[in-house]
């Protein structure tokens, strides 16, 4: 499934800073008791008691100096970045101090031509069918409010300039801009605007090269978790350096900023009141990113952990959920949709897509428990899906997604994991689907489950590791779609 991955910093990068400012150096403390832990054990600072609230919301308004002062400091923090990740400065970074009126422009034009945004818009439909977004979300008004709200700086890849903002304390944007000029130097060295043109590319063709289209979904999901990751490391060190470490030799220090991660403490409502997917999919660059380079950093250094990575991104979220996947060099090949031309007589395609294991641990946290999620979820050996339209319907409703059908494939590590996803799944389907019925099982098809709902027939079967859903498809072409998914999983090897 499409990531959002919008590359600008919201909130939690606003949350990071607020570890930013806890993390500024404390008054020297006394020697450790004899009985107290190890210092390995314990955080690397101790923050102070009290967090400028008003800094760390924007109400602030920078003097002539203060502009000046923070202008000047884009070349000492570039050169600090550069010392951190070892990527060279190949030319100065054009730096610009912008206002609120500007950023806001800023965003509603990135979300307008956002090749993200655009792709996860088109599979709204397909989400709110899988359950993850409430049917009456609107996803775009949404993002707009959210990020118009939540942008801490940011760095313009096309016009190759570091944004900073009038509004916020100089103190508090130095962190950001090491953050930021972390992407100026990536942008320096790999191009940036190359990467993004591809994908738009990749988007334009659409439905044309399915086997592309899942490629990317999670390639491009794995790049922007690099990308953030390191920038989020880079960040950590910065802040870090003034009391003479950085998470090389303070990695808990990650574990704790994640943490905070999860919620805002009501700096944001309107994030924390997103639908869990939405958070999920807006954290995951840079919590699940930040750990990913944390453990490049600890086992080969920042020559791994930052042009090493970025010569060999990773292919699927298994890999930045599982590093030492990643480091082993064990890659789990894309589970592509078998032949479906059967569906042109009576649909036409709608939309396509990967089902990594980041997408399968949030479908089990919505389906399940997130305990179950974190387990179940490492079991994930491949997915994809598929949906297509009804030809010649068309709902009154536009949150009706009866006149489309959907068809899920599943790869599992074992049998019985698919047997517990497939179990988890049929439960979900109560809170999917109105006027859902269970069906009479036949015999003569073990592992197959049906029901009928308002949005039509609905069957899920599982053989062996494989899981594949068919809804809303009348029970022929389910049966050739089930037939022909069991087929492809046994086809697609995994290591």
């Amino acid at each position: 499934m499409k990531k959002l991955s919008l590359s600008l910093v919201v909130i939690f990068l606003l949350t990071s800073l607020t570890w930013a400012q806890m993390l500024q150096p404390a008054a020297p403390q006394q020697p450790a008791a004899p009985q107290d832990p190890p210092a390995a054990q314990r955080p690397p600072v101790s923050p102070p008691a009290h967090v400028d609230t008003e800094e760390m919301e924007g109400n602030h308004k920078l003097t002539p100096t203060e502009a000046k002062e923070l202008l000047q400091s884009v070349d000492e923090v570039l050169h600090f970045v550069s010392r951190a990740t070892l990527l060279p400065i190949k030319h100065n970074v054009k730096k610009t101090i912008v206002s609120r009126e500007q950023v806001e422009k800023f965003v509603s034009d990135k979300l307008q031509n956002d090749v993200d945004r655009i792709r996860f818009e088109r599979s709204e439909l397909v989400l709110k069918k899988f359950g993850l977004l409430p049917r009456t979300f609107n996803l775009h008004d949404y993002m707009i409010k959210l990020l118009a709200e939540q942008v801490a700086g940011y760095y313009d890849e096309k016009a190759k300039t570091m944004n900073l903002l009038d509004w916020i304390a100089v103190d508090m944007q130095k962190p950001v801009m090491a953050h930021e000029l972390t992407h100026a130097l990536q942008d320096q060295n790999y191009d940036l605007l190359k990467m993004s043109k591809r994908d738009e590319e990749i988007e334009k063709r659409g439905l044309q090269d399915m086997k592309l289209a899942i490629d990317n979904d999670e390639v491009s999901t794995c790049r922007s978790a690099v990308m953030e990751g390191q920038g989020m490391i880079v960040l950590l060190d910065y802040v870090l350096a003034q009391s003479g470490k950085s998470v090389e030799d303070s990695p808990q220090i990650v574990d704790m900023m994640q943490n905070s991660m999860e919620k805002t403490d009501g700096k944001s409502p309107l994030f924390d009141s997103a639908p869990l997917l939405l958070r999920e999919q807006l954290i995951f660059p840079y919590r699940q990113g930040t750990n990913f380079i944390k453990e490049l950093l600890l086992v080969g250094g920042k020559k791994l952990a930052y042009s090493g990575v970025l010569d060999r991104l990773p292919q699927n979220t298994h890999e930045i959920l599982q590093p030492r996947e990643y480091l082993a060099g064990h890659h789990i090949p894309p589970l592509y949709l078998p032949d479906l031309s059967f569906l042109k007589k009576d649909f036409e395609p709608y939309d396509v897509g990967a089902v990594g294991e980041f997408d399968v641990s949030v479908l089990l946290k919505v389906y399940a428990e997130e305990a179950v999620a974190n387990r179940l979820s490492q079991d994930w050996r491949g997915g994809s899906y598929y949906a297509a339209g009804h030809k010649g319907v068309k709902p009154t409703d536009t949150n009706s997604s009866s006149h489309v059908g959907l068809f899920y494939a599943s790869k599992w590590a074992t049998d019985s994991s698919a047997r517990e996803f497939a179990k988890i799944y049929l439960s979900a389907l109560p809170q999917r689907y109105k006027g859902l019925q269970h069906l009479e099982t036949d015999p003569a098809k073990p592992g197959l489950e049906r029901y009928s709902s308002d949005d039509g027939p609905i069957f899920v079967q599982q053989t062996g590791n494989m899981v594949v859903a068919v809804e809303s498809f009348d029970a022929d072409n389910a049966e050739k779609l089930i037939q022909a998914g069991l087929k492809q999983g046994q086809t697609n090897s995994t290591p």
